[in-house]
């Protein structure tokens, strides 16, 4: 007997699974994709070193300690990534 399945049992079973799972994630709000998109830039400096090498870091230190960001033994990736999310958050 042959491991495929048949077309009927297809349409049956696993095309009704598909067609009923395919709406149950909720969709994502617009600030929802804002965020998660900036999680991603910063999830690697790779992504963000332009960002990281046109940025002075006494700036980056001044403005993130205005926010409240805490600057000591971090690197610039991670104090960035917290300043824009901190930023976005609020705005």
């Amino acid at each position: 007997m042959s491991d495929a399945i048949s077309r009927r049992d297809f349409f049956r079973q696993d095309f009704l699974k598909l067609f009923f799972s395919a709406g149950a994630d909720k969709p994502l709000t617009e600030t929802e994709i804002r965020q998660k998109n900036l999680e991603e830039y910063f999830k690697s400096p790779i992504h963000s070193y332009p960002l990281l090498q046109e940025m002075p870091w006494d700036f980056l230190v001044s403005e993130a300690a205005s926010k409240g960001i805490i600057v000591e033994g971090r690197s610039k990736n991670e104090i960035a990534r917290d300043l824009f999310l901190k930023i976005n958050r609020t705005s």
